[in-house]
């Protein structure tokens, strides 16, 4: 009896185009002019994703024959993108309440430590460098309010 395995990318490309879908619908309810370009993206990441949707066949096949499971979806590789998923949801969350200053630096320093930056020093410098470069470039430069 052959194996009913399917390989993770198929399920993840399968997610993508729901997804797209989803954004296809929603640059629909824009006007004509504003949703050339999203629709533009939709429909190169639809391209793109056709890419991933076909490798996974060619990939489910693979286990199929061979009997074995190819990169199978396990916790420990996808802890960390799920938890800089999190992170980025706490992002999102956490800017609602405050400004982009706060969050973004909350944000930044959160990740510097989850990907075990050491130095303090390099973590507040990186911070306030990046900080002070779109306070010059959108607040000063562009006038965008950004508090």
């Amino acid at each position: 009896m052959k194996s009913k395995v399917i390989h993770q990318d198929v399920y993840i490309s399968i997610f993508i185009y729901i997804a797209l879908a989803f954004l296809l619908t929603v640059s629909m309810k824009l006007p004509k002019d504003s949703s050339i370009f999203p629709k533009m993206l939709i429909v190169g990441l639809a391209l793109f994703n056709t890419s991933v949707l076909l490798k996974g066949i060619n990939k489910t096949k693979l286990m199929r024959t061979e009997g074995t499971a190819v990169n199978p979806i396990r916790w420990e590789v996808i802890k960390a993108p799920l938890l800089v998923f999190a992170f980025t949801v706490g992002y999102i969350v956490l800017f609602r309440f405050t400004n982009f200053y706060v969050a973004t630096t909350i944000y930044m320093i959160g990740l510097m430590k989850f990907y075990k930056v050491q130095s303090w020093k390099a973590i507040i410098l990186v911070t306030l460098i990046f900080n002070l470069f779109v306070y010059l470039g959108f607040s000063v430069g562009l006038n965008v309010p950004l508090i």
